[in-house]
């Protein structure tokens, strides 16, 4: 069988017209069954007739547009072997994340800030069933270059009904991504080389702030401190203290005015505290 290449567009985010001749083959827009709404307004797949005189250039915009910070217009590039048909149902109907039988998000997994995070939160069965009949996934991330992960094709007879399912706790992970994201930032800004398990403790201090009852807004500023001061932070006295006034006082106003001397104490004192 023949391995064709694909892109995902973001058309919300710009268009592939400044692309040079031969210009990608237009496969229409993925639009899951059960969501026929989502017409106007889902990303668009096409497929690269000439892959080598194609790719250079695709490569080329998608680095350009990330980074001059603009959203991926160009989402991903990937491989299946796949008819085109049930290529693009696979992946319209992915769009569909379900937490209930009753109930489905829309689920942006082809988007890289999206995708990146799937590896740490899925189990590699799961993802596998996401990819369905894709054979290969690029992707591009500023700090970090193309990325490909492969993938062992899933038999066209499972496709027909395989559907990725989630736990309550993925769930919640998941739509938590924006949130780590913008977390990441700050990190980011600073050019440091971030460990890989970043997202993942950032995650964790994230659980903890919703739990303690911090406002989105602080919640950011909550995980920071998670994994830039001590992880378990939270447990020493004065931290308490704070979480235990935030109907009076912000946590983010509480803590604004510390010393890293401060931050240095608490650290040194968290592990007294158990």
């Amino acid at each position: 069988m023949s391995n064709y290449t694909y892109i995902i567009v973001e058309p919300s985010n710009g268009n592939i017209d400044d692309l040079p001749y031969p210009f990608p083959y237009e496969l229409g827009e993925l639009v899951p069954a059960a969501r026929p709404a989502l017409a106007g307004v889902a990303p668009q797949l096409y497929r690269l007739e000439h892959p080598a005189n194609q790719l250079p250039a695709v490569r080329t915009k998608v680095e350009r547009e990330a980074r001059a910070g603009y959203a991926p217009t160009i989402c991903a590039v990937f491989e299946s072997e796949a008819s085109t048909r049930r290529l693009h149902e696979h992946l319209a109907n992915a769009l569909l994340l379900q937490k209930s039988p009753d109930v489905s998000a829309v689920f942006r997994y082809y988007d890289p800030r999206v995708f990146s995070h799937l590896q740490w939160m899925l189990e590699g069965d799961q993802l596998a069933t996401l990819m369905g009949p894709v054979t290969a996934w690029t992707y591009f991330q500023q700090h970090t270059g193309w990325i490909t992960q492969r993938f062992a094709a899933r038999p066209t007879g499972e496709l027909a009904v395989a559907q990725m399912t989630v736990s309550d706790d993925q769930y919640k992970t998941i739509a938590r991504i924006a949130l780590i994201e913008r977390t990441l930032e700050p990190l980011r800004a600073q050019n440091a080389e971030l460990p890989p398990d970043l997202p993942r403790a950032l995650n964790h201090q994230l659980d903890k702030a919703e739990r303690y009852g911090l406002p989105t807004e602080d919640q950011g500023v909550f995980a920071l401190h998670g994994v830039l001061v001590k992880s378990d932070f939270d447990r020493h006295p004065t931290i308490q203290a704070v979480l235990a006034g935030l109907h009076e006082t912000p946590y983010s106003y509480a803590v604004a005015g510390w010393s890293d001397d401060d931050w240095k104490r608490i650290a040194e004192e968290s592990v007294l505290h158990f």
